[in-house]
């Protein structure tokens, strides 16, 4: 629609300015006018009311107080149409004051060629004035959502691929998270030794307590299990006494035989 505006306003230009203001059988120093408020431009769809006003100023005098208002349009080719009659009225007024009153007027828009450019005309007994126009576009549909088929097979497309590769990549996090895990139980098996012990962090002040007395009986299966492996000290003292009388006897021996 933007890009075909130019054009339209080109084409309604010439139209426009061959009526703009347009006096049929002017009185002398009779002092109508007619213009067109609001906007220049309109858009709408077929069959759709849009409304275009005119202000209608004139002397409030018998010769000028009755009138009729009618519309026409002039299309894109230049074609005129004729008059359609409205229900605008001349209101009451002061005597020999200039009086305006404002003419509010739907027109027909049935299909895309009824865009053109909309003008007031209003009728006194002896002229005509027709107002600047309003330039009306027609559309015969308005915007249109694109059919939903591709758009839902693209989705549910996206979905299943999602779908698919979460499998892997939640297999591999689960691999990587078992082989952490691993060296850390083979680790809390060995006996920590004093310095690993007192480079650990220190644990949150809620859970002290519990912490401490897991460690302790820790250490102390530690222990039991070293002293259990290593041999007793009444078991070396035996045996050295043992090594020491066997070696007086091969003494006491040698002795008698010199």
């Amino acid at each position: 629609m933007g890009s075909d505006l130019p054009a339209l306003l080109r084409k309604r230009q010439p139209v426009a300015g061959t009526l703009q203001g347009h006096h049929e059988n002017p009185t002398r120093g009779g002092g109508q006018s007619v213009t067109h408020t609001g906007l220049p431009i309109v858009v709408s769809l077929a069959n759709k009311g849009v409304p275009f006003s005119c202000r209608i100023t004139y002397p409030y005098t018998p010769k000028f107080k009755d009138f009729t208002v009618s519309y026409f349009h002039v299309d894109l080719q230049g074609q005129r149409s004729s008059e359609e009659k409205t229900s605008c009225k001349p209101g009451p007024g002061t005597e020999n004051q200039t009086h305006t009153i404002e003419c509010q007027i739907t027109p027909k828009l049935p299909d895309s060629s009824a865009t053109g450019t909309y003008y007031c005309s209003v009728h006194w007994p002896d002229s005509r004035v027709i107002g600047n126009g309003t330039f009306i576009l027609v559309r015969d549909t308005g915007y249109r959502e694109p059919p939903q088929g591709p758009q839902a097979l693209l989705l549910f497309s996206f979905i299943v691929i999602l779908t698919v590769l979460s499998f892997p990549a939640t297999a591999l996090l689960l691999w990587k998270k078992r082989q952490m895990q691993a060296p850390r139980k083979h680790t809390a098996q060995k006996c920590p030794g004093p310095s690993a012990a007192s480079s650990r962090e220190q644990p949150p002040p809620e859970s002290i307590y519990t912490d401490l007395q897991r460690r302790e009986t820790e250490v102390y299966e530690c222990i039991q299990s070293e002293v259990s492996s290593l041999p007793s000290t009444q078991g070396l003292l035996s045996q050295e006494k043992q090594h020491r009388i066997e070696g007086d006897s091969e003494f006491n021996l040698v002795y008698e035989n010199l």
